[in-house]
């Protein structure tokens, strides 16, 4: 074998065996979520999930999970379950999830490129900062002309409109005592007439050639916003934010598993061990809704949820419970990954 017990206990690892072919498994612990769904389907039991709540605590550098090399029969069973990617198996370098005849978990984020108008709801609403909207803005010429111009005898330096300009246009350059330089940047200018009415000495002269007549005429092209939105495969978790905040339903995520989450309050010593580890912000603090209440409970916003079960592994008194009802995967002959797979059922 080409790696070693040291290298599997590393926080990030490859095994690997050579035979007619060549696989190698590797491990990411900083995508790795410590949800235990690799021990569990491991037919072989070689995973081993660390003591994930002291992990969180603490913010020890250990690694998550452990891989008995030994035991180990490069499977890729944990590769395809692995709900956030942090496995991954190669055969003759091509990953299993690109191989037919492997199934693979049922789960996507794709936002469509005809229907997204560019808003960044979905970057904002993220928890991976996993959505990148690249967006390319119209000419503001386009949207808003007129005239501006300053009458300088008139002018008194009093500086007003500089600091009026809710577009920082106007720059006032002192150059002594009684001489300085006034500008408009026309550029920035967007002919509001700000400056014109809070000028003292009516030394601002300013038209809006785009809206003189009350309403901007407008074409569409012109206003029109373009660019590109992009989900990173390797970060996003499927949680969902993205879909929910769309306000143009631009977003469909499908989701790897179904079922349901469930929390004991009376359990519940709030220590926020399960906000931390959420990989998709389902949880959160809540204040006592009423002054004879005591402490803080946790909230959940269970839509955004994928059940992996990290929660559930991380909390001290056992007070949640994640039942997964249905694993969402391709079809597959093999009876052995169907039952694995299966049984991920909780």
């Amino acid at each position: 074998m080409a790696a070693n017990v040291k290298e599997v206990k590393a926080k990030n690892f490859d095994i690997e065996r050579s035979a007619e072919e060549e696989r190698k498994l590797s491990f990411k612990n900083e995508t790795c979520v410590g949800c235990g769904i690799c021990e569990q389907i491991c037919p072989v039991e070689a995973i081993k999930l660390g003591d994930i709540g002291a992990i969180v605590r603490t913010g020890a550098e250990e690694p998550k999970i452990t891989i008995d090399e030994h035991k180990c029969v490069l499977c890729g069973m944990c590769d395809v379950a692995c709900p956030v990617d942090a496995l991954d198996l190669t055969i003759d370098g091509k990953p299993i999830k690109e191989i037919e005849t492997y199934p693979r978990l049922v789960s996507s984020a794709e936002i469509s490129d005809d229907a997204c108008v560019y808003c960044k709801a979905c970057e904002r609403a993220c928890p991976q900062e996993a959505v990148t909207v690249a967006r390319i803005l119209p000419d503001r010429s386009k949207l808003v002309s007129g005239e501006i111009e300053i009458n300088k005898e008139k002018c008194i330096d009093c500086g007003v409109c500089e600091e009026m300009c809710p577009a920082d246009a106007i720059t006032i350059e002192q150059k002594g005592p009684e001489d300085f330089e006034i500008s408009v940047d026309e550029e920035k200018c967007v002919y509001c007439g700000v400056c014109k009415r809070a000028c003292p000495e009516n030394a601002i002269m300013e038209a809006c050639r785009a809206c003189s007549y009350g309403e901007y005429e407008i074409s569409p092209e012109a206003a029109e916003i373009t660019g590109k939105a992009i989900i990173d495969e390797e970060s996003c978790v499927r949680c969902g934010w993205c879909e929910d905040v769309c306000p143009k339903e631009a977003v469909i995520v499908e989701k790897p598993f179904e079922g349901e989450l469930e929390f004991d309050e009376e359990k519940c010593e709030a220590c926020g061990a399960c906000v931390d580890i959420c990989p998709c912000d389902v949880l959160e603090f809540h204040k006592p809704s009423k002054p004879a209440e005591i402490g803080e409970k946790i909230d959940k916003k269970e839509q955004f949820c994928i059940y992996c079960g990290a929660c559930a592994n991380v909390c001290p008194t056992k007070a949640i419970n994640v039942k997964r009802t249905a694993v969402n995967y391709t079809p597959t002959k093999s009876k052995s990954w169907q039952q694995r797979l299966e049984s991920l059922k909780t």
